[in-house]
């Protein structure tokens, strides 16, 4: 049984370099991973992890050190998939994107193997992949060119400094930070004596140079009142102190979009928002429809946040600003779609700011989830550094090397790298000895019950802080002090206003959105199957775009697979033709909601060959749900194009998908529901000339003097949201909502729009 594979070049000073191949089918396999046999894609044999692990032992290097480990996978289970990837007990979490159908495709990380027979294991996260083999080569590490200049063309004399600063210490040293939580008892003015601040100290004797804050009370339906305001003044005197004394300010925002609570999506927090940015677009764009609802919430606070920072731009504050972070996780409001949207809203973050407030005193963070999704990167002229967050358990002090430099070999090496957030703090000696040389750290924050500063020992802080490759408040040089020095020589683009905040009114305020709704009944294993059969010419267009929410449940595995397919017009030539994107489909879990992308530039015949799909003359559109026995309902809205076509908005009778003849026993309704999943004919009694609102009984009645989009919301009296009675576009007339399902209690009832902001106490009895 031949197990490795080796090729080997040799140079002019008799210097050896190599690669060695482990076959998966040799591994030892546990749990229920499988040996299986397939196409010639993977030399006859692979390995099916399923949920198991894959363990290869005999992984000879001849010398200590760092080596690339090459994986060579295929991953057709639908979604990305994490795994662990480790030598000899240490492991780093490696990302699987999904391939295309029946390709294997390599995925790199980097490990610290000891001179000798090593093991090597990839070991179940999330499973469901399969493995051809593994290739160990030495690794090369790549050397960085960055940019001498910011991103903001400009950028203040402050900001300069600092963006100076962090590009002639990257790669030598790094920078000490911590993030803030808890405000009730910091006292302006001195940020050292912050308890989040004062915990690093007492573990490591020295404060940190740099000091996060957090603008998530800024915005949100709660941003008037006086905690939350006061909460937002203490973050930014904890910037202005930082500043005073040398340090380094760093804002993130937990964005409370418009007059919502939260910023997690449904299916990741108890609390939640359902705001949707996308439809702050002109259906099928990515262009801003300005006279929008959605667009005006994102501008208004985007506006709010910017005066913030306009004020610390007139005191010469400079600051380090990470919008929108963890990108392309799905449990933030503005991860929930497809990269290309995400980007068009981190371009109007940045944009709006600059260009339309002047705010030119922040260095711009990138902050994806982790390298695998770079691809939704907004691009290079909108973000001076690129991060990552990590969280290890506690006391695991490993340099995180694999993320750095899956970060450095697809993401570029004009771009400073730091570790944005983080439980316990990369040991020094790792961190330089493995090549993970972060620009920064910042655990998170102690109080509030965090405690991610005791997941790091006393003996470590103080073994680290203490160590001259690791800068510390009392080592920053004062920024009056800092004369900037030119080591950075490359000179890269800096942003230009492309008018992504400027007005485009194609999408009225006042139009109604409504979705599909299906009901799906018992499905088995066959699936259930809805078309529709006025499919546009979509010549030019590579993808479609479809937002699902899934509210039913029962499936096996907590969730349905939706796919989709094209079929041929074949009715001049009878040359009707399956045509199912070779997309491997979309997963929404049971309660959440996605944006779904498909590929649509090729379809696979019976053969296993690929055919382009004949996006001329197109005949149906079909729609495949699959979940054994799963039942409830799935609202679809928007199935778009990336070249603007719309194929279905959903927003009329005529839009609906039908059931396919084989599906009728499965899909039991497809009707058109409003915002509120309510069915969009809504019952209006009379219209009148006035706009009021009044209780009757456990009732609300509600008369608009003209049409428009209505929220009705109950709030406990201590001002929490309870419920929505209803959020949408009226008519004018008369309505009435129901309290019946509401317990017992007294609430404010508080409608807003078309005409009418009132509230109403109401008792329930």
């Amino acid at each position: 049984m031949k197990i490795a594979k080796y090729a080997a070049m040799f140079g002019l000073a008799a210097a050896t370099t190599f690669a060695a191949q482990y076959e998966a089918e040799d591994a030892t396999l546990s749990g229920d991973a499988a040996a299986a046999t397939s196409t010639a894609a993977s030399g006859g044999k692979y390995v099916k992890m399923n949920g198991g692990d894959i363990t290869f032992a005999g992984v000879t290097v001849e010398s200590a050190g760092q080596y690339t480990v090459v994986i060579h996978y295929m991953n057709n289970y639908g979604g990305d998939k994490i795994n662990n990837v480790g030598v000899g007990g240490a492991s780093s979490q490696v990302s699987f994107p999904v391939t295309d159908k029946n390709t294997f495709v390599d995925v790199e990380t980097v490990l610290a193997f000891a001179a000798g027979a090593n093991t090597v294991a990839i070991t179940n996260s999330w499973g469901w992949i399969d493995v051809d083999y593994i290739e160990v080569k030495p690794y090369e590490a790549k050397k960085f060119n960055l940019c001498n200049a910011p991103v903001t063309k400009n950028a203040t004399a402050s900001a300069k400094k600092l963006y100076n600063f962090l590009v002639n210490n990257f790669g030598k040293k790094t920078i000490s930070g911590v993030m803030t939580g808890n405000m009730d008892s910091y006292t302006k003015g001195d940020v050292t004596q912050h308890e989040d601040v004062k915990a690093v100290f007492t573990a490591g004797g020295k404060y940190p140079a740099l000091v996060g804050t957090d603008l998530m009370n800024a915005t949100g339906v709660h941003k008037d009142e006086s905690w939350y305001q006061q909460y937002t003044e203490k973050a930014v005197d904890v910037a202005k102190s930082t500043w005073a004394k040398g340090g380094i300010p760093a804002f993130t925002w937990h964005w409370r979009p418009g007059e919502e609570e939260e910023f997690y999506v449904k299916g990741a927090n108890d609390k939640y928002t359902e705001f949707d940015f996308t439809e702050a677009f002109v259906k099928g764009t990515t262009s801003w429809d300005t006279l929008s609802t959605a667009y005006k919430a994102l501008v208004g606070d985007i506006d709010h946040v910017a005066g913030i920072f306009l004020e610390l731009q007139q005191e010469g504050v400079a600051a380090i600003f990470r919008p929108l972070h963890e990108s392309g996780g799905n449990w933030f409001w503005w991860s929930t779609h497809t990269g290309k949207q995400f980007a068009a809203l981190y371009q109007l973050v940045y944009e709006r700011m600059v260009f339309k407030n002047g705010v030119n005193n922040l260095i711009w963070d990138f902050n994806p989830q982790d390298a695998s999704k770079l691809s939704w990167t907004p691009g290079e002229t909108y973000y001076d550094i690129l991060s990552v967050d990590i969280y290890n358990s506690a006391n695991d002090h490993q340099s995180n090397s694999a993320a750095f430099i899956d970060l450095t070999n697809k993401g570029g090496t004009n771009k400073i790298i730091s570790l944005s957030e983080n439980g316990p703090i990369p040991d020094v000696d790792k961190m330089y000895d493995e090549g993970a040389t972060w620009s920064w750290w910042m655990p998170w924050y102690e109080s509030w019950s965090g405690g991610y500063v005791s997941q790091t020992a006393a003996s470590v802080w103080q073994k680290n802080l203490a160590d001259e490759r690791i800068i510390t408040l009392d080592k920053m040089p004062g920024w009056d002090n800092y004369t900037e020095a030119a080591t950075a020589t490359k000179a890269c683009p800096t942003s230009t206003e492309g008018g992504n905040f400027s007005a485009d009114t194609t999408n009225k305020e006042d139009a109604k959105n409504l979705m599909m709704a299906v009901t799906y009944t018992a499905l088995n294993d066959s699936g259930a199957n809805i078309e529709f059969q006025k499919v546009p010419n979509l010549t030019g267009a590579t993808t479609v775009s479809l937002k699902i929410t899934n509210n039913g449940s029962g499936g096996e595995d907590g969730g349905i697979w939706v796919g989709l397919a094209f079929v041929r017009n074949g009715m001049e030539d009878d040359g009707w033709t399956w045509e199912m994107s070779t997309s491997t489909g979309c997963w929404i879990n049971d309660g959440a909601s996605s944006t779904c992308e498909f590929d649509i530039t090729k379809y696979e015949d019976p053969d296993g060959v690929e055919h382009p799909i004949d996006l001329d003359n197109l005949f149906s559109v079909t729609l495949m749900v699959a979940a054994v026995g799963f039942e409830g309902t799935v609202i679809f809205d928007d199935l778009v194009a990336d070249n603007g076509k719309v194929i279905s908005a959903f927003d009329k009778k005529t839009e609906l998908f039908k059931t396919a003849d084989q599906s009728k026993g499965h899909v039991s309704k497809i009707e058109l529901v409003d915002d509120t999943g309510a069915p969009a004919a809504i019952k209006r009694t009379h219209a009148i000339a006035a706009s009021k609102l009044g209780v009757n009984g456990n009732s609300i009645s509600l008369t608009t003097a003209k049409a428009g989009n209505v929220s009705v919301d109950v709030f406990g009296l201590n001002g929490k949201r309870v419920a929505t009675l209803y959020r949408g576009n009226l008519a004018a007339g008369s309505y009435a909502f129901s309290l019946e399902n509401m317990p017992k209690g007294s609430y404010i009832v508080r409608v807003k729009g078309a005409g009418i902001a009132a509230t109403q106490p109401v008792l329930i009895k």
